[in-house]
């Protein structure tokens, strides 16, 4: 992660849109013209349809963990049972990840192939997956802990986990679709 990336309107934990660097270099396109586009059908819609998923599983996620917190009643293994919470949990890991290495090795260098003006905005991206990895596995890891150890503690600290990285996914999914979805417009 580079010195630039930790400053606070570069890193997807803190930043409220593309830093100001950033935005002139990238195509234009606006964003209520997306699903009109011609070429919208193929990869544009696809890449966009992986990010809702991502996102409601990350808002899902986050919100149920706040929801079993604050109810009363059942028992709390009971409810973390009936939510599926964990089975969700691994799933949205799993997803993310695969993701942003299919994004990381594969998307950003080519579109930086094509577009170089766009090296920097790719740079932050790849920085955010950086980010987002720390994320996924400080809910990973309380994931686990609440699957060996079931309890309002420790729901507590999976939700302290779930809702930055709810947070982040969506800066991060913004600011990723204002790179890509224009390269996905253009090229097809």
């Amino acid at each position: 992660m580079s010195a630039q990336y930790r400053q606070l309107t570069h890193h997807v934990a803190t930043r409220d849109r593309l830093p100001p660097a950033i935005r002139p270099t990238l195509l234009e396109e606006a964003m209520q013209d997306w699903k009109h586009h011609p070429r919208f059908a193929g990869k544009a819609r696809f890449f966009m349809n992986v990010h809702r998923q991502l996102l409601d599983e990350a808002d899902w996620l986050s919100d149920t963990a706040r929801v079993i917190l604050d109810a009363s009643g059942d028992t709390l293994q009971d409810r973390i049972s009936a939510s599926a919470l964990a089975s969700n949990a691994q799933r949205l890991l799993h997803f993310a990840h695969g993701h942003h290495e299919i994004e990381d090795h594969g998307h950003f260098p080519q579109f930086v192939r094509l577009h170089p003006q766009l090296h920097d905005a790719f740079s932050l991206l790849a920085n955010d997956h950086q980010a987002l990895d720390a994320a996924l596995h400080g809910v990973e890891t309380e994931q686990e802990a609440l699957l060996r150890s079931p309890g309002r503690d420790q729901l507590a600290k999976l939700h302290q986990h779930a809702a930055p990285l709810n947070k982040i996914m969506h800066r991060h999914i913004t600011d990723e679709e204002d790179g890509v979805m224009p390269i996905f417009l253009r090229h097809g």
